[in-house]
């Protein structure tokens, strides 16, 4: 079902975008101008630096260094959640393996014998009358 609704939306913003380009296509001048083209040399630099290694190695490793702890502090802190509700989860599970206990030498209430089997066949007789 998420990649059913990824790529309903990947879809939908692909045909918004062509659908704005014929539109904008037909204007006399862009809309936010100065703004894309400062955004689209920026890309461009960005993709230079980092298809071609044009960045520092200095900056590359410490990069590399975030990304490692980001990552580790992330799987950290999903562990620390898992166990705080790890007794929880026990608890549940032992209840779905195991049936609630019975009770023993006590006998049902008069409320439940009378909505027993014994009062089904009784009301299908009288069904059985009419």
């Amino acid at each position: 079902m998420p990649a059913a609704v990824t790529f309903f939306v990947s879809f939908f913003l692909l045909v918004a975008f062509i659908l704005f380009r014929f539109w904008e296509a037909g204007r006399p001048r862009r809309i936010l101008s100065r703004t894309r083209d400062v955004a689209d040399i920026a890309l461009l630099k960005a993709y230079r630096s980092a298809v071609t290694g044009g960045m520092p190695a200095e900056y590359r490793t410490e990069f590399l260094h975030f990304l490692h702890r980001l990552a580790h502090d992330t799987v950290v802190f999903l562990v620390e959640g898992l166990r705080s509700i790890e007794k929880l989860l026990l608890r549940l599970s032992y209840r779905m393996r195991h049936s609630a206990p019975q009770r023993k030498g006590k006998e049902p209430s008069e409320f439940l014998k009378t909505i027993g089997p014994g009062k089904k066949s009784e009301s299908e007789d009288d069904a059985s009358t009419i």
